[in-house]
């Protein structure tokens, strides 16, 4: 089977892939702590900020940015998938968080007013929407002096971490990421600008087993885009890969690389 026929067959497993993992998708991911302080820092100690996650998912950085801003925000929590958005609310009433609401909603057609918005942030996700017709819906839910931000890796940050080095098609198999010069035209085609940009590089020690763990699990959606038989021939593939490359299974080390992006109305 070739690569683009892999892709398109694959999709419609893609489409129930968030479905599946709501469960447990806060366990087999990581939550950068980095890009949260990025934003509190880039807000400028405002208060009473109304803010929007868009796809929030089960509300992994949800629950960081309440706790980073704590009573200074009040945080809409939106995602179209709806078995993620009831593992979200669970979540943060757990960890005593009332200044949030939950919005069922759609990327492409986002359930607020216009002009109601001080900020809006994604984290992970923007791979996953119509990125023109998301950013138009942004540019009228901000208000004048309203920011959003992106937070993503980039295709040539995904090429380069231990999945994009070691799994194989991981790279060419995930084809919705973006590259700089592609995101920075979709924001001035809707008028907006990049403020300012940050890269980040995480620093992550796994042993073999929680990394096959991770990928038979379906961490990354892009697992997901394989056929059964051409995941489980590159698992195989992919766990030569490390015993060959790293010495201690245990302790194998790497670097994530994402960036964010800080855009202005």
């Amino acid at each position: 089977m070739t690569l683009n026929r892999e892709i398109v067959v694959s999709k419609n497993k893609g489409l129930k892939h968030f479905s599946k993992i709501a469960s447990k998708y806060r366990h087999l991911r990581t939550t950068d702590l980095e890009p949260i302080l990025h934003i509190k820092n880039q807000l400028n100690k405002k208060s009473g900020i109304t803010i929007a996650d868009v796809g929030c998912g089960d509300g992994r950085y949800s629950l960081e940015l309440l706790k980073c801003l704590g009573e200074k925000c009040y945080l809409h929590c939106i995602d179209s998938n709806e078995n993620m958005l009831m593992y979200l609310k669970e979540y943060l009433t757990e960890n005593n968080m009332m200044n949030f609401c939950v919005r069922p909603g759609d990327a492409n057609k986002l359930p607020m007013e216009n002009n109601s918005m001080d900020c809006i942030v994604t984290f992970n996700a923007i791979h996953h929407f119509d990125i023109q017709r998301f950013l138009e819906e942004v540019f009228g839910c901000l208000k004048d002096d309203g920011k959003i931000f992106i937070y993503t890796r980039l295709r040539n940050q995904n090429s380069r971490n231990i999945w994009g080095q070691h799994f194989p098609l991981f790279a060419e198999i995930e084809n919705r990421l973006f590259e700089f010069y592609e995101l920075k035209h979709h924001i001035q085609k809707t008028d907006m600008k990049i403020e300012n940009t940050k890269v980040f590089g995480h620093h992550r020690t796994s042993s073999l087993n929680n990394l096959l763990e991770k990928a038979r699990n379906h961490h990354y959606s892009t697992f997901a885009l394989y056929s059964d038989d051409t995941f489980e021939k590159s698992l195989e593939a992919f766990k030569k890969n490390i015993m060959n490359s790293f010495e201690d299974l245990e302790k194998i080390q790497w670097q994530d690389e994402n960036i964010i992006l800080q855009i202005g109305k």
